[in-house]
């Protein structure tokens, strides 16, 4: 089986990912040994990213509506 060193988004373990298949898009899925968690790396729907996921969390906190919100984010 092949491994890739990848930084897990549960437990923050740099410890080796084994592939686990595919996702619904076709992307690589990953699973970590350790916490035996699985994910992906790339995603089509890009509010799936963390750094994404954390903009859009905090934009109705600041008085941003929907539309001014797909508009900073396009």
């Amino acid at each position: 089986m092949a491994t890739i060193q990848v930084q897990c988004r549960f437990c923050n373990e740099t410890e080796p990912a084994r592939k686990h298949g595919k996702g619904h898009s076709g992307f690589l899925r990953l699973r970590f040994i350790e916490c035996k968690k699985s994910f992906q790396l790339d995603y089509v729907y890009e509010a799936r990213k963390p750094d994404v996921k954390g903009k859009i969390v905090g934009m109705p906190m600041n008085s941003y509506g929907v539309r001014e919100t797909a508009r900073v984010l396009m």
